[in-house]
């Protein structure tokens, strides 16, 4: 794939950007992964919050820099890379909105859930944890459902054997591979065994790996996240 050169800056967390991570990975695209450290106080993000030419027009992270072009807001960003990629020229009408729809849901209904409880504590003082994290899992539960039949229904995995590794792709292990770090033992996909052997199997599974070892990092950019996220599986019980 020929492109300008590619900056990410995102945090130096999981967060809304590490399938996009993922995805250059895999489809071995350089570009240039800047990470905004983490820190107590948030000076970090602080320091250049104010510069909209890194944090965009709304002052907010991620931003993609695609050549001289800067993109904010993750959906779009997730558009704009799969259409110049080439990826949506290589797949039909249908799968290009399955792709769409698969990507909104991703980022709406597991990644925003996981983000609000991890963040529970923090910014909503006296809620009662166990009872959000009983209904964050009790939704994504039955959402994985939903999913793994819309997967059958599409014939995902099957047509993903015939294609390149495409962003819904990379986001779709993303969210389950996060949502078994917060949630551990509570959450199994063994009710689920299009996204079980999805998550086994995926063919960019490796790239994912890589990038999560050799830059560790939290799900969010929430102080203490290690210790909530203990605290989350334990009232789960």
């Amino acid at each position: 794939m020929q492109h300008p050169p590619i900056t990410l800056r995102y945090f130096d967390a999981r967060g809304r950007a590490q399938f996009l991570r993922y995805y250059f990975r895999a489809r071995k695209v350089s570009f240039t992964d800047e990470r905004v450290p983490l820190a107590p106080d948030f000076a970090p993000w602080r320091a250049i919050r104010d510069d909209r030419s890194r944090t965009g027009p709304f002052q907010k992270l991620p931003v993609l820099h695609w050549g001289d072009r800067p993109l904010a807001e993750t959906p779009m960003i997730a558009a704009f890379v799969h259409e110049a990629s080439g990826d949506a020229g290589g797949i039909s009408d249908d799968d290009n909105l399955r792709h769409g729809m698969l990507t909104s849901s991703l980022l709406l209904d597991v990644n925003a859930p996981l983000a609000i409880l991890l963040w529970t504590e923090i910014n909503f003082a006296g809620a009662d944890l166990g009872a959000v994290a009983k209904r964050t899992l009790e939704r994504l539960r039955q959402h994985f459902q939903a999913i793994d039949q819309s997967l059958v229904e599409w014939r995902w995995l099957e047509r993903a054997r015939g294609r390149r590794v495409m962003l819904a792709d990379c986001l779709l292990w993303e969210e389950l591979d996060a949502a078994r770090v917060v949630f551990g033992p509570h959450l199994s996909l063994e009710a689920t065994p299009a996204l079980a052997k999805f998550y086994a199997e995926f063919a960019g599974r490796a790239a994912c790996e890589a990038v999560l070892a050799e830059k560790p990092c939290q799900i969010t950019a929430r102080p203490g996240e290690a210790e909530g996220i203990a605290k989350i599986q334990q009232v789960l019980g």
